[in-house]
């Protein structure tokens, strides 16, 4: 899950972006089953 942000000053919007897998096959399961998507705060691009 990510949280992002437009810093428009009259109208901010807030997003709420998540990550959806489905697994098409049994290969792909077991790929998607092995990774690691967590993301940390030091992760976070800041600009």
């Amino acid at each position: 899950m990510m949280i992002a942000c437009c810093n428009d000053g009259t109208r901010p919007v807030i997003f709420k972006i998540e990550r959806i897998d489905i697994p098409e096959s049994d290969e792909e399961q077991a790929w998607l089953a092995k990774q690691d998507f967590r993301n940390t705060a030091e992760d976070a691009y800041t600009g």
